[in-house]
This record gives C-alpha cells, sequence and structure tokens, in this order.
C-alpha cells in the first residue's frame, strides 16, 4: 500500500482495501497505509469515518492528524475550529518526540498544511533530521516567495554543508538578488565556482556577481564557456539576458528575455527581467558593437534550473 501510494496508484489501493479483511487492516502500520490513501484520493468522508474511532497505539498522534485533516477539507471553513483542536491533540501525541514530530511534518507537508508543516520543520531543524526539514522549508518558503526566511534556510543549510558548492550559489545568488549580505555574497559565489566551475548554477552565480560589481564582460566569458544547451532554462535565461542587454548585445538579449518571460520565474527574478529589458531598450537606441562577446551559435534548449 505505502509502495503504491508513493507511485500514484492510491486509487488501485481504494479497490484493494475493499477486498481486504478488516482485522488486517485496523493496526499500524497498514492502518497508517490506508488512511494516506484515502488522503491521497480526497476521500474525505471515507478518511474520516477510518479515524473518527479506535485506537492506534504509539501512532495514535496520526489518527488524530488524519482526522484532523480529513475535517478540514471535508468541511472548509466551519470546521476550523475542530481542526484546530484535533491538530493540538496530534501534536500533543508526539510527546515532543522527534521521530514522532518528523512524521507528523511529513504528513502536514504532503497535506498542504503550510502553517502547521513550518512550525514542525522548525522544531525538528537540527540533526540529525536537520537537512530534510531545512529541505522542506527551503521547498514551502521558495514556494510562497518569502525571501527572508528563504534567505535564512539556506544560510542554515550553508552552515551545515559549507562544502556543497550549489548551495553556497543557491545563497550568494539570493543574496545578490535582494541585496543582503552583498559583500558576503560576492565572496560566496567566488567560492561556489571555484569549487565547481562547470556547475550552472555557480557558473551562473559568478557571472552575476561579477555583472554587479561592473565586470560584465568577465561574467559573458564565463557564460561563454558553458555548453549552449544548457542556458535555456527561464530561470538561468533572467541573468544571462541581464549580462547581454548589459553589454549591448541586442539580438541575445531579446532571445533570453522572451524565454525567461515564457516561463515561471521567480519573484526576485522578475525584477532582474525588468532591469534586462530596461538595459535592452537602452542598447536598442545605440548601435551594437562590431563583435558580439558571445558566440552566434549559442542556442541553447530547455534544461533544469539552477536554483
Amino acid at each position: 500500500m505505502s509502495w503504491m501510494n508513493e507511485n500514484s496508484l492510491a486509487g488501485d489501493v481504494v479497490k484493494w482495501i475493499d477486498k481486504l479483511s478488516t482485522d488486517k487492516l485496523t493496526s499500524p502500520p497498514v492502518s497508517i497505509a490506508v488512511a494516506d490513501t484515502y488522503a491521497n484520493t480526497k476521500n474525505w468522508s471515507r478518511l474520516r469515518r477510518w479515524t473518527g474511532t479506535g485506537s492506534w497505539g504509539d501512532s495514535d498522534y496520526l489518527r488524530i492528524a488524519y482526522q484532523a485533516i480529513a475535517m478540514r477539507r471535508s468541511q472548509k471553513n466551519a470546521a476550523h475550529t475542530e481542526f484546530e483542536t484535533l491538530w493540538r491533540l496530534a501534536e500533543q501525541g508526539t510527546n515532543e518526540q522527534s521521530e514522532r514530530e518528523l512524521d507528523l511534518a511529513r504528513l502536514a507537508s504532503r497535506c498542504d498544511l503550510e502553517k502547521e508543516s513550518e512550525q514542525l520543520w522548525l522544531r525538528v531543524a537540527n540533526p540529525p533530521m536537520g537537512r530534510e526539514a531545512l529541505e522542506a522549508l527551503r521547498r514551502l518558503y521558495r514556494a510562497n516567495d518569502n525571501l527572508e526566511k528563504l534567505y535564512g534556510t539556506l544560510q542554515r543549510l550553508h552552515e551545515s554543508s559549507p562544502n556543497e558548492a550549489p548551495i553556497t550559489a543557491d545563497l550568494a545568488r539570493l543574496g545578490l538578488d535582494i541585496e543582503q549580505n552583498s559583500k558576503e555574497s560576492h565572496d560566496l559565489a567566488k567560492e561556489a565556482y571555484d569549487r565547481a566551475p562547470n556547475e550552472l548554477s555557480c557558473a551562473l552565480t559568478y557571472a552575476f556577481s561579477l555583472y554587479r560589481l561592473g565586470r560584465s564582460s568577465d561574467g559573458l566569458a564565463i557564460i561563454q564557456r558553458l555548453p549552449p544547451d544548457q542556458l535555456h532554462d527561464p530561470h538561468g535565461a533572467v541573468y544571462v539576458a541581464l549580462l547581454l542587454a548589459d553589454a549591448g548585445q541586442i539580438e541575445g538579449a531579446k532571445e533570453y528575455i522572451a524565454t525567461a518571460a515564457a516561463g515561471k520565474i521567480y519573484l526576485e527574478e522578475k525584477k532582474l527581467l525588468d532591469e534586462a529589458k530596461s538595459k535592452l531598450a537602452a542598447a536598442s537606441a545605440t548601435p551594437s558593437p562590431a563583435v558580439s562577446p558571445v558566440p552566434a551559435e549559442l542556442s541553447p534548449t530547455p534544461t533544469a534550473s539552477p536554483g
């Protein structure tokens, strides 16, 4: 059941459940897998009935949590008070044991309970579960564009894994984007690039750092050394467009601006894209340089996001 739930087969599990005898289903871990199935299929009425009575022993905090979720989803605003009461009981049922809090945090994330999941992840964001918690908080804050908390979380991730170049680059890039700890962000961008010059996020971050330092030509030289097929991701295209526009490379800048504008980019990147558009407008009013710092054959295709 757990494997099927994790592989988008929850609908088949529902059919299977109906064929199994009740005595095989009512105790953990099977009872938890059944509840997860009903949650995955958004069958809130069956989830309420399944979790409304009985006891799951040491895992009863999860039964209460699933009951709370079913209550909120099935009755919306009318069930807010009942949800809050049940969820507090579920949290109390963890007895502040880290493993139980971790299970509850995972459940809250899966069920899109943002406030509740944030509080739980913050509680367990220390070794040995710190990395999972920080990554969960990172996804949460990224989805909400909560840049201040995202930056703080990236700082903690960097502190816990200082030699991991992509994390260093993500921290540096966001710091430069939101003008937070600028000197440190420039240093981190250089550090990440020195560690992994062929890593796309590290190279783009350092190129952006050089641009902010007034060294756009050096930044373009770094981009020029990257495989062309890696540069057309919307997030990365923002930074490429900015440097090309600053260098007056009108056609190249137009291409990357269009790529970034057609994709889903982050809040801070939208401001950079506007900056690139302004530079492009200014560059369009003057003749282009005779030689482009970026090869004419640079015509990349989509790939993974740098961060």
